[in-house]
């Protein structure tokens, strides 16, 4: 059985909600937290894309509010050793961009760095995923949000001349400086420039 995704009215919030679909059933599902940022207030609608996850022992279905964090979640959990409370515990802590950005320049600090990872996971993340992941960026479809702004300030930071990835990673050290920046991309790229 795949479930894609699931309208309903929230319940109740938290990283582990109730959504109420039809025929009054109440369904649990297990959302990051900078997912459940995001969610609206409890009583109102909501669209989650979903990943039914199982087990011999249960069946745990997983919750995204856009594509590229359940894509991620996806490509998370297909290295050995990550397992979905992991690759939720990462996306908790970091946006899918952020740790696509990490995996593509070979970060393994930063990835070490998040919840449930250590230098050998983080090793293997980078080998494993490293080059898959553009095509996770390029290729989700989903929301006009889904891939955030990283890919198009590195195509500004591209034009000017500047290769990808050198301009990523200078926004990106940016962004971990000052996590607001990005909401405005000129003054994103011009703090991008001034660290290059």
């Amino acid at each position: 059985m795949m479930i894609a995704f699931l309208d309903g009215i929230l319940v109740s919030g938290g990283t582990a909600i109730v959504v109420q679909v039809g025929g009054g059933m109440g369904l649990d599902v297990q959302v990051s937290a900078l997912c459940a940022e995001r969610l609206p207030v409890p009583g109102e609608t909501v669209r989650l894309w979903t990943h039914l996850a199982v087990r011999e022992d249960a069946w745990s279905l997983y919750g995204f509010v856009d594509v590229t964090e359940r894509e991620m979640f996806r490509l998370l959990i297909s290295v050995s050793g990550i397992g979905p409370k992991v690759a939720l515990g990462m996306l908790s802590r970091a946006h899918p961009e952020d740790i696509a950005g990490h995996l593509r320049l070979g970060d393994e600090k930063a990835l070490a760095g998040l919840p449930g990872i250590g230098k050998k996971s983080a090793a293997r993340l980078v080998v494993e995923l490293g080059q898959r992941v553009p095509e996770l960026v390029a290729g989700t479809g989903g929301t006009t949000t889904s891939a955030g702004p990283l890919p198009e300030a590195v195509a500004v930071l591209g034009a000017m001349g500047l290769p990808a990835i050198r301009a990523e990673a200078a926004l990106m050290r940016v962004r971990e400086k000052d996590p607001a920046v990005s909401e405005n991309m000129e003054h994103w790229v011009r703090a991008a420039l001034r660290v290059i």
